[in-house]
């Protein structure tokens, strides 16, 4: 009887997302939290995330804007209303670590006065185990948002 190894596709626990407001205005800016907690057996040698907001939202061209980012990464880019970054690793067992966020809401919203809701849309992929061997690597998108990335806009 054989055996195949876990997928890349298994499910990715440990996370947690939060932004400051969950209400704002125009003019205002955002703090979102992106933390990975390792929750494994084993180091996690390596650890991406990348973050971008949901439909509709990304489709506000300069509506908002990442404009910093900061915490435990080797490497941050941002371009607009996206960024993508490593978590310093190793990460060990039991061992969190957090990216912060800054986002700029524009003082002239495209969508005028009504309410708008922003949602950030996260993905997480991470490897652990012993570097040069067969590790395990898990993955996830949150392709609607989650809740507590949420902020409505009016």
């Amino acid at each position: 009887m054989f055996f195949a190894a876990q997928p890349a596709s298994a499910a990715v626990s440990g996370t947690t997302f939060a932004v400051d407001k969950s209400t704002a205005k125009a003019g205002d800016q955002l703090t979102l939290t992106l933390s990975l907690t390792n929750s494994e057996n084993s180091p996690i040698y390596f650890a991406y995330e990348a973050v971008q907001p949901t439909w509709p939202a990304n489709t506000q061209a300069g509506a908002f804007t990442i404009t910093g980012c900061t915490g435990d990464t080797s490497d941050c880019a941002f371009t607009g209303n996206s960024a993508n970054f490593h978590f310093n690793a190793p990460i060990a067992p039991g061992a969190t670590k957090s990216v912060t966020l800054t986002v700029k809401i524009t003082d002239t919203p495209a969508w005028g006065t009504a309410p708008y809701t922003l949602n950030w849309a996260p993905y997480v992929y991470y490897e652990f185990g012993q570097v040069g061997t067969t590790g395990t690597a898990k993955d996830q998108t949150w392709t609607f948002g989650v809740p507590s990335l949420q902020t409505v806009i009016s």
